[in-house]
């Protein structure tokens, strides 16, 4: 049975266990014209590993209640994750959703985005809002199912990372 629960002292150690290893099986490409974003999808020719670096644990979401970060467990495993904030432009960011490997297209991250989704209504914010990177095309894909749109595409975002060369910033407006 899954479980969403929000981050408390006593998963603190929780913060990390869904950060595996996933694949990057294709590109985004996104053009503007007349003002209106649309998308290319470009699958890769062999799907590429890759695996965000590790974190350390922010207490700061046990006590700002401006920041909110919920864990899926599956019969008591940790199994996904969701960590947003209320950003400056009244968005409720998301900064990182994971599901671990072996669990994904299951539900569980559309359980961890409906959480997300009603955080942010409960708060009175104006829409979700995240970054991802253009060749994270699992990912882009999963976004426009719930809903988001593209708002916009930023170039210099990763220069001091020279394996992603996009950023795409995704919206739902409520």
């Amino acid at each position: 049975m899954l479980k969403i629960v929000a981050l408390n002292k006593e998963n603190m150690a929780d913060w990390d266990a869904s950060n595996t290893q996933f694949e990057l099986t294709g590109r985004v490409v996104p053009s503007l014209k007349d003002g209106r974003w649309t998308i290319k999808e470009i699958p890769f020719e062999t799907a590429k590993a890759t695996k965000f670096p590790a974190e350390k644990p922010d207490a700061s979401y046990l006590a700002d209640p401006q920041k909110q970060l919920y864990f899926a467990y599956l019969d008591g495993k940790n199994v996904g994750q969701i960590r947003m904030f209320r950003n400056w432009n009244k968005f409720c960011y998301i900064e990182n959703i994971a599901i671990q490997a072996g669990h994904r297209h299951a539900g569980i991250g559309q359980q961890l985005f409906d959480a997300a989704e009603k955080w942010a209504r409960d708060n009175k914010y104006v829409g979700l809002q995240l970054e991802a990177q253009d060749d994270n095309l699992n990912a882009c894909q999963f976004y426009q199912k719930q809903g988001m749109k593209l708002g916009g595409v930023d170039t210099l975002f990763y220069t001091a990372n020279p394996n992603i060369s996009v950023a795409l910033q995704w919206y739902k407006i409520f």
